[in-house]
């Protein structure tokens, strides 16, 4: 008997009639069975398959992507059809670039299959997709679309593009018939460029493509995004960009990387609305980005995603159900538990509770909260916390949150219309937000409250309320001149109230005390999470939510995502407490290939090398850690500028040296050390020159040192030398 089958004979027997690869079920059976046993386990797996190819129990209500109206009608759906030909269209979105995908190398096109609640078409499956139609998924034939039946509603289609195969690049892959996960960024991290590429075969699928604030030693660095090198040189191999929500850690790097990959793209209208205004404001044209909701299926060659609803602190939050031969993936993104959030729908619980039925072979977690006991608090409790104050204040309100948080400007508009409250807005990342999410129709504004900031000085104190960006102290933010008193229309007095209605995110420690001690000097009544815990409910599960997701899902395999190392250490253990084998952990970071094949999944010994690519104004990657390290040196030792004139042929000094200074004393009151700098300026030239004849980059190396030592020797400080030779 060869390994392997000593191997499978030694593991568990879950399911005799497992079909190699698909999951194993969990339940067990005997060895051998009679023949009436047999035709009676053949009935029941046959009535196990149908029952979890139903359509899902609860389907997403987005709003129509449009901006020249709202309606104050119930969600609707997006509405599809097929001709008579049997072509599938989908209603989309006018405001979003429509685009099909582009056909794929093996000629089958990635399709988008909606549900409307009827039993697919079956077809007969082929031997590559035949994993697939056997679930909730139709048949991907090459030469016909057995799609679910479509209504009549009107839609609007745009042309497929025709792709040139003869020009295409050359296709790297991984020559393996294994599923290989690798994070290009977000693992190990918390809130930081988000971004997971799947791989199977030649087929490449990615979740996501956030965006990083800069740490405050990376002086002068905007922001920081993923190295897609490994994506860049397998353009041809990808198939498509899935998003799961809105927030920047998500969606903030698509202006810089998708003009590198020039995939499709493919997010919830919400997601969609962001991202295309991202787009536009980076000057990117004819992105293929495409509406989808809760429900759809996507084919990305041998990879298949189904979108699940998911709840967090914006609306159109997905979870990606994620099939291959080598399983079903659940990647469960930022989510946390909520029965009754402000905007959208619940989770779809009872989704995900089918896709345990059928074997999940790994789950992927959210970790940000794992360090919390307990259940997050519901966002209802904002809600009643922004009524008592709305209803208690005397002045003006200034509500101060993340922009992004789309279901809590919901509630302070709820709160402002119960209690007669014309709403400002204050900040430009928060006009953006309002804007789009109003013009979707996820915003219900009564009509006239909204009111431009420039008035709000000529109406009543007690009928206003401003939204307003700055409750991390972010430097320039509308918050943070209001407090300093340099914005030019909110001026505070001691009847106005400021609710800082979020949470400090670590490392703004400082900025926000010093937020919250200016508004103080100002007069304000300040109201924060450290005072007042209801005005601010995190988005991210705590641990029992956690443990929930863990027990509905009954994983195989556990990767926790979305934390610093030691937050998914701790996420791992309660999957451990959970049931979860000990060895069925895996602890991915940035760069590492986690592969997945029908016997099991571990970290490969492959790693690929990694380098945060930062964005500094226009430049996009030309900042890097040499760079940094000088800005540092500069702002912490300040730097030494020495200018000489010589002749070209001798050498010999024209003049003498200008020595110009900054941020290392005050030339001034240190005459005596200028005076000896300059002849040891003067000495150490003369040597150098005699050693290194006019080999100028030597000279100037040698000076370096020299002076370098010199003024360490004599203040205690290491400033940056600059000489500078000119030769006539």
């Amino acid at each position: 008997m060869d390994e392997e089958n000593k191997s499978n004979q030694s593991r568990p027997n879950n399911n005799s009639r497992r079909r190699p690869p698909t999951p194993r079920s969990r339940s067990n059976s005997p060895a051998e069975r009679s023949e009436s046993d047999e035709k009676g386990q053949q009935l029941k797996q046959t009535n196990h398959q149908d029952r979890y190819m139903r359509p899902s129990l609860s389907r997403h209500g987005a709003r129509p992507y449009s901006n020249s109206e709202r309606t104050n009608q119930p969600n609707r759906r997006f509405t599809s059809r097929t001709d008579s030909n049997n072509n599938s269209t989908i209603q989309r979105s006018p405001q979003v670039q429509i685009n099909r995908n582009p056909r794929l190398n093996d000629e089958q096109r990635p399709i988008v299959v909606r549900n409307n609640g009827q039993k697919p078409n079956r077809a007969p499956s082929s031997g590559n997709n035949s994993h697939i139609s056997r679930r909730r998924f139709t048949n991907n034939n090459n030469n016909q679309r057995q799609d679910i039946p479509r209504s009549n509603a009107p839609v609007a289609v745009a042309e497929e593009p025709q792709i040139n195969t003869a020009s295409k690049p050359t296709v790297i892959a991984s020559g393996s018939k294994k599923l290989r996960i690798i994070p290009l960024g977000g693992a190990g991290e918390v809130g930081a460029k988000n971004m997971t590429v799947f791989e199977y075969g030649q087929d490449i699928l990615i979740v996501d493509c956030g965006i990083a604030f800069p740490d405050k030693d990376m002086l002068g660095v905007d922001s920081i995004i993923a190295d897609t090198t490994y994506l860049e040189e397998r353009k041809a191999n990808i198939r498509g960009m899935v998003f799961t929500h809105g927030h920047e850690d998500h969606i903030g790097g698509v202006p810089f990387i998708w003009p590198k990959l020039n995939c499709p793209m493919y997010a919830t209208p919400l997601t969609c609305g962001l991202i295309n205004h991202k787009l536009d404001e980076a000057g990117v044209e004819n992105a293929p980005l495409t509406v989808i909701e809760a429900g759809d299926k996507l084919h990305f060659g041998q990879i298949s995603v189904e979108a699940v609803r998911l709840t967090h602190s914006i609306p159109d939050v997905l979870g990606l159900a994620i099939r291959c031969p080598a399983g079903l993936f659940f990647y469960a993104t930022d989510w946390r538990l909520e029965h009754t959030p402000a905007l959208g729908r619940p989770a779809d619980w009872i989704r995900i509770a089918q896709l345990a039925g059928e074997g999940i072979t790994a789950l992927f977690s959210d970790s940000t909260n794992v360090d919390r006991p307990g259940y997050s608090p519901s966002e209802k409790m904002i809600g009643e916390a922004f009524d008592r104050i709305f209803q208690e204040a005397k002045g003006r309100i200034i509500v101060a949150q993340f922009s992004s948080q789309i279901n809590r400007i919901q509630q302070v508009l709820n709160s402002a219309k119960k209690f007669g409250r014309n709403v400002a807005i204050s900040g430009r990342s928060m006009e953006t937000y309002v804007n789009i999410a109003m013009n979707l129709g996820y915003l219900k504004v009564p009509e006239g409250m909204l009111v431009d900031l420039r008035k709000v000085n000529t109406l009543e104190p007690r009928k206003v309320a401003i939204l307003s960006t700055g409750s991390q102290g972010e430097e320039f933010s509308s918050l943070v001149r209001i407090s300093e008193g340099e914005h030019k229309h909110v001026k505070l007095d001691t009847t106005d109230t400021v609710v800082l209605s979020a949470s400090t995110v670590p490392g703004n420690e400082a900025a926000v005390d010093k937020l919250i001690d200016n508004l103080y000097r100002e007069g304000a009544n300040v109201m924060h999470s450290k005072l007042m815990t209801d005005i601010h409910v995190s988005g991210h599960p705590s641990r029992e939510e956690l443990k929930l997701m863990i027990a509905l899902t009954q994983p195989r395999y556990f990767i926790p995502i979305h934390g610093d190392y030691h937050r998914m250490f701790e996420h791992g253990k309660i999957a451990v407490e959970m049931g979860v084998a000990k060895d069925n952990i895996i602890l991915m970071e940035n760069g590492n290939v986690v592969e997945f094949d029908s016997r099991g999944g571990k970290i490969s010994t492959e790693r690929i090398q990694l380098n945060d690519v930062m964005i500094d104004g226009l430049g996009i990657g030309d900042v890097g850690p040499i760079v940094i390290r000088d800005r540092q040196l500069m702002g912490n030792e300040g730097m030494v500028n020495i200018f000489m004139v010589v002749k070209q042929k001798t050498g010999e000094m024209v003049t003498s040296p200008d020595i110009i200074t900054r941020g290392f004393i005050y030339v001034r009151e240190a005459e005596d050390l200028m005076h000896r700098l300059r002849e040891e300026i003067k000495k150490s030239y003369a040597a150098a020159l005699k050693d290194r004849g006019t080999n100028w980059d030597e000279i100037k190396q040698a000076m370096r040192d020299d002076i370098s030592k010199f003024l360490e020797q004599n203040t205690g400080r290491n400033p940056m030398v600059i000489p500078v030779i000119t030769t006539v």
